[in-house]
């Protein structure tokens, strides 16, 4: 069997889309609403006023982002391991990580799911325990694109392969 070593992570990306919800939500609501507190009366305030319903109009994007989440993973499988990590960027820092770090030998099946109407997929990792349990650990990922889907696919392939 050949060597086996991948590391596949999304930190720019996720890093990258989590800076611009944050410029988002502070251009479309907190600076209009700032202004129409501190100078109301000025001509910046009053154009604000009048204009506010368009910076509410993208209220409904913001709740989207914020339901379906940008989640920051990280995959490394060396001839050893398989460790996955998958956590959401901002309220993540609050929560535990999602995270597995088995040997080969535990893998039994994995699959990835797209989800409706978001940019995450799901990662299914089927393993055994040592007490002969099955469990299955679900992973979101945000941004795996095909190439990337199918390297991983490839070496989880080959793992399971070896476990046959």
């Amino acid at each position: 069997m050949p060597k086996i070593k991948l590391t596949s992570n999304n930190r720019r990306k996720a890093i990258l889309m989590t800076l611009l919800i944050i410029f988002f939500v502070v251009t479309t609501i907190l600076i209009p609403l700032l202004l129409m507190r501190l100078i109301p009366q000025s001509g910046i305030g009053n154009y604000v006023l009048e204009h506010l319903y368009y910076a509410y109009a993208f209220i409904p994007i913001l709740l989207y982002f914020i339901y379906t989440g940008v989640y920051f993973y990280k995959i490394k499988i060396d001839s050893y391991i398989i460790d996955i990590r998958s956590y959401r960027t901002i309220s993540g820092v609050f929560k535990p990580s999602n995270y597995i770090d088995v040997s080969h030998s535990m893998l039994r099946d994995f699959s990835f799911f797209n989800r409706s109407f978001s940019f995450n997929k799901t990662l299914m990792i089927k393993i055994k325990t040592t007490g002969g349990e099955n469990v299955a650990k679900r992973f979101n990922v945000t941004f795996l694109s095909k190439k990337e889907e199918e390297r991983i696919s490839k070496v989880l392939e080959q793992i399971i392969a070896k476990n046959s």
